[in-house]
């Protein structure tokens, strides 16, 4: 008897109005979002190849030792499924040599934004007259009388329902893995096609949510009208007022200085506050220990050169000089940057109390949890920076220890060599990014895939209590 009332649901579905256009809007706002974004991917790929190759060239024509962390600084290409979901948008954060202002302004539709506002809405538009509008024609009198039990009815008519929304949803989502399949562009590899598949299979579970919440307040209601506009307060409720309070509230209720000036300080500190001691130590030792080649120290590069070649004693005592001078640069280096690490890991551990209490107020909306693993499952989200972050540092580390051998090097072969001299690093280390694996994006979501996964249960549990004691009548 399930199956008969499954099959005439879908039945009923499928020969609606409702069907024919969510077939059609699903499909044409899934294709054209693809389209549209796939383009913009490949403009943001060849700005960020050109960004890499003018910082290359400028590092092998210009390097040097004292400045390499601001001239390395790295570059974060775009996701391959950026062209999917959007997630952090950073070109808001930068110039980029082919930034258009249009773009920024106007908000641009991804399959996030498809699948949470979108289908969502056609999914309470398909629900919220499942009871109701039965109730009104008459019918649902006669089916209970036929002595369908009521539990077969409504777990029928959730499945069949669901069904009949998903189908025309997952065509439309497997005609756009299609086209990003056959973009050359892309080169989608098979850990993509997996990520792929996962975000189909969260969108069913986040549709399955509001065909629910659609069915739940159709057993609560009496007429459709009543039905539809609970449904709608509760969409707006979870999908617009909590995800967009619930960050306010946690920056309220745990603040944290701005980012601009954790910068500004650090800045201060391995910058101007580290010049200053430098030179402060620098000219207190030329005055003390080095007396003697304070004549030498203040002559132009060539002129200190030919003396230290005329006069071998000379040479040795600046070698000891240079050698000290290094050593004090480093050591205030050393310093300066964990003061200011220091200043970094207490503004790192703060902005994490608040990103997780952010992500607990804003766990009550389906929205936010699908959000959240979406873009971590397509790296573009907060996990995927986090992950950038690691191995970027572990790369600056690397590059250091590269730049210090060779400029160590250039100071044996030469005792008058300075940091701020061209420093040949063609040979130097590229950095590599390497993505995460499917189940190290996976994990770190478990708790919000539990959470869809309960709202779907509270809300066809209490449909299903609801609806044993409709009054049909």
């Amino acid at each position: 008897m399930l199956g008969l009332v499954i099959r005439k649901e879908i039945q009923e579905n499928f020969l609606n109005i409702r069907f024919i256009a969510s077939c059609g809007i699903s499909l044409l706002l899934m294709i054209s979002s693809i389209a549209i974004l796939t383009r913009s991917h490949e403009d943001q790929v060849t700005d960020y190849r050109s960004r890499l190759q003018q910082q290359d060239e400028f590092i092998d024509r210009f390097g040097h030792f004292n400045r390499l962390g601001w001239m390395s600084t790295q570059h974060r290409g775009p996701s391959t499924l950026q062209a999917l979901v959007l997630g952090i948008d950073r070109e808001a954060q930068q110039d980029n040599f082919i930034s258009n202002p249009v773009p920024v302004l106007l908000s641009r539709l991804d399959f996030v934004s498809l699948v949470t506002v979108i289908m969502s809405l056609i999914a309470i538009m398909f629900s919220y007259n499942a009871i109701s509008g039965e109730r009104e024609a008459g019918v649902l009198r006669q089916v209970l009388a036929s002595g369908v039990p009521r539990r077969t009815l409504l777990v029928g008519t959730f499945l069949g329902g669901l069904i009949s929304l998903i189908v025309p949803f997952t065509i439309s989502v497997l005609a756009g893995m299609l086209y990003l399949a056959l973009s050359p562009a892309l080169q989608l590899k098979s850990v993509d096609f997996g990520i792929l598949a996962l975000l189909l299979v969260l969108s069913w579970f986040y549709v399955s949510v509001f065909y629910g919440i659609g069915l739940l307040f159709s057993a609560r209601s009496h007429t459709s009208a009543q039905a539809i506009l609970k449904s709608l307060f509760a969409w707006v409720m979870l999908v617009l007022i909590i995800p967009n309070v619930s960050p306010f509230l946690a920056a309220q209720f745990y603040p944290i200085p701005s980012a601009a000036k954790i910068n500004q300080e650090q800045y201060m500190i391995v910058d101007r506050e580290r010049d200053e001691i430098v030179r402060k130590r620098l000219r207190e030792m030329t005055e003390t220990t080095y007396a003697d080649l304070r004549p030498v120290v203040g002559l132009p590069r060539h002129e200190v050169e030919a003396a230290l070649k005329s006069d071998p004693s000379l040479n040795e005592r600046y070698r000891q000089y240079a050698k000290e001078c290094d050593d004090i640069i480093a050591a205030v280096n050393k310093d300066q940057r964990a003061k200011a690490e220091k200043i970094g890991e207490v503004f790192e551990k703060r902005s994490q109390t608040q990103e997780e209490l952010a992500r607990v107020l804003t766990s009550a909306s389906p929205l936010s949890n699908f959000v959240l693993i979406a873009t971590d499952l397509t790296e573009t989200g907060i996990e995927a920076d986090n992950h950038w972050r690691r191995q970027s540092g572990e790369y600056e580390r690397a590059l250091g220890k590269y730049a210090d051998a060779k400029y160590r090097s250039e100071v044996e072969k030469n005792p008058a060599y300075d940091s701020n001299d061209y420093l040949d690093l063609r040979g130097r280390p590229r950095f590599q990014y390497m993505p995460a694996g499917i189940l190290e994006r996976i994990e770190p979501d478990l708790p919000q895939w539990g959470v869809l996964t309960v709202f779907t249960v509270i809300f066809f549990t209490a449909a299903f209590v609801s609806f044993q004691r409709y009054d049909v009548r």
